[in-house]
This record gives C-alpha cells, structure tokens and sequence, in this order.
C-alpha cells in the first residue's frame, strides 16, 4: 500500500546556518508519516484511473545550461498564473532531470495543477504546491507510480530553484513540488559543512538558498521572473501546521517557447 507523506512536515532545527544567526546548527527536516487507510487508497487508485493527459508537450532545450541565467529564445517555459498574487514564470532542464520535467510539464499542460494550492508555506524557506487534495497527501505521476530522483553536477537547491517534493523515502517522486525561497546569506563556514563543489558552493553564497537539502530532492526548474511572488506567498499567514489560512490557488499553467 503506498504512503504518501507531507514532504517537510516538521523543521527540527531552526535556520541557524546562516550569518547573522546565533549558531552554526544546521536545520534538520523531517517527513511525518501516515499511513493511508483502505478508503484513501481506493481514492488515490480512482484518482490514477481518472488522469487523462492527451497533451503532450515538445520540449525544447537550452543550447547552453545555465540555471541563473535567463532562458533563450524559443526554450520551453512555463508561467504559473497565482490568484491574487501575479505570475511565477519558470525555465526547466530537461537535460539533467528529464523524469521530473516531463512529469511537471505534462500535468501542466492536461490542466492537473489548475486550481491547485500551494498547501505548506514556511518564510524564509520554500513553498509547496502540487497536490490536488490540497493536504499534501495525494498527487500522482504521469506514470501513475512514484519515479526516481534525479541529481545533477551542476544544479543547486538555491533560492527560485524548483525542486520535487517526495515522501522520506527516496525515489517517491509523483507531483508535488516546491520552490525555494531563502535569501540569508550563507557564510563559508556554514558551507563547510556541506560536500558541495566549489561551484556549488559559490552559487549557495550568491544567491541563497537552502543548502542542506542539496543532494536528497531533485532540481529541476528555476523561476526567472516572479520572485517577488513567491515572496509574497512566502510571508502570507499560515497555521500551525504551515498551510495558509487563505487558499493560494494555482489558477492555471501556460506551457510555452520563452520570446523576449
């Protein structure tokens, strides 16, 4: 019986990795399991049965990779329009995590995410979307199954990055995602702590971001414009629980060839 769990459910350890911060701990994040119960399990099977995807998207690729740069003419982008708030345009790397891209770009353009939430927001950390029970429990794969994580030598868990969310178990990676969003600065000595390349690292040190979670979840998209909207849902008001008290609603998603 499959398990689906809140990706990040508890914070461990306060963000105190940082400068500024009053010691060098690094933040700990755990995924809180539930078991799912025989009616929950028939949902999600109804739910996979359900899923039509008879778009298909033909993705096209940077000549170069460059994860902060702004994506060339005719790359496949996607503009997530956010009730309320504005519009979160991101540029994908198919060449690096080509499951997860596949996976988010054909969702898209089928219409799953549209009316979607983003469910779990934690300030000064990430954002977290993609699940259409809205509880962090449900979502699938285009696939129907959990896929694997992918790992790249050259992308990084920096502050815009997009990266799936998975269960605490590796390879479980179905359709929600998040997006990261932490711009305290991060000193040499908090690096230090990481096995990062001095690349990577530098990245960490010009952009933010959120280092210990490099390695455990896959990169695979990068917000090019609209940060300042994923800010604004990052400082919106949450519960105990992290969940907004006011719905944040994925309105749609507009699949597309970036043109300047």
């Amino acid at each position: 019986m499959k398990r689906y769990l809140t990706f990040l459910m508890s914070v461990i350890m306060i963000l105190t990795l940082f400068a500024g911060c009053q010691s060098n701990e690094e933040e700990s994040v755990k995924d809180t399991t539930s078991e799912a119960t025989t009616t929950e399990a028939a949902a999600e099977e109804a739910s996979t049965a359900a899923l039509t995807l008879d778009k298909k998207v033909d993705i096209k690729t940077p000549k170069t990779v460059d994860q902060t740069s702004e994506p060339e003419e005719g790359e496949t982008v996607a503009i997530l329009h956010i009730k309320d708030y504005g519009d979160i345009s991101m540029k994908f790397f198919y060449e690096d995590s080509p499951l997860a891209v596949e996976n988010f770009l054909t969702l898209a353009v089928n219409g799953y995410y549209d009316g979607v939430t983003f469910h779990r927001v934690i300030q000064d950390f990430m954002i977290q979307g993609g699940d259409p029970d809205g509880t962090g429990m449900g979502g699938t794969s285009i696939w129907g199954e959990p896929f694997a994580n992918e790992y790249s030598e050259r992308l990084a868990q920096i502050n815009g990055s997009v990266a799936m969310a998975r269960t605490q178990e590796l390879d479980t990676n179905e359709s929600q995602f998040f997006i990261n969003d932490n711009t305290q600065e991060i000193t040499d000595d908090a690096l230090a702590q990481y096995d990062l390349s001095d690349s990577i690292a530098e990245m960490f040190k010009t952009y933010g971001g959120n280092p210990y979670l490099q390695g455990q979840y896959t990169v695979f998209a990068q917000v090019y414009d609209g940060m300042d909207v994923v800010d604004a849902i990052s400082a919106t008001a949450t519960d105990t629980n992290d969940m907004p008290v006011e719905d944040i609603v994925i309105e749609s998603i507009d699949v597309t060839e970036y043109s300047k």
